[in-house]
């Protein structure tokens, strides 16, 4: 249940943080909007769905409970603690810009954003998403 619950936390967090900066610098890097319209725009996709279709959410939280596993996974050889959310966190992000990457350059219909500054967000969205697993298990952990 920890794995679950820390994983909701830091996803949100780390979500809102996507959203946050999207809305100031005007930008389009909001990761579950960015997902649905990857998936609509595949050739031969039969139903369209908007942005804000469930789907993008539900694939988003699922990579961010993959990565808490991931996370929990490696706390059992290492300590819980805020250095090594913050190291998890921006391996984390290297892996989000990865993917992201390889999805940017298979698809024959990406969108149009700053892919650059998109990654960087990424990395600083990850560090929260590494901070929040562990202030999650700070407060919650018996």
């Amino acid at each position: 249940m920890m794995l679950f619950f820390s994983s909701i936390t830091a996803t949100t967090v780390m979500t809102f943080f996507s959203y946050f900066y999207s809305e100031v610098k005007n930008e389009k890097f909001k990761e579950p909007q960015l997902i649905n319209i990857l998936i609509n725009r595949l050739p031969n996709f039969s139903t369209a769905i908007g942005k804000h279709h469930i789907l993008g959410w539900f694939l988003h939280f699922l990579i961010g409970f993959i990565f808490t596993a991931l996370f929990f996974l490696i706390w059992k050889y290492i300590s819980i603690s805020w250095l090594s959310g913050i190291v998890l966190g921006f391996f984390a992000g290297l892996l989000g810009v990865l993917g992201w990457h390889i999805a940017f350059s298979v698809h024959p219909n990406p969108p149009e954003i700053q892919f650059s500054k998109f990654y960087i967000q990424l990395i600083v969205a990850h560090f929260l998403f590494g901070l929040s697993c562990v202030a999650f298990l700070k407060i919650f952990q018996p």
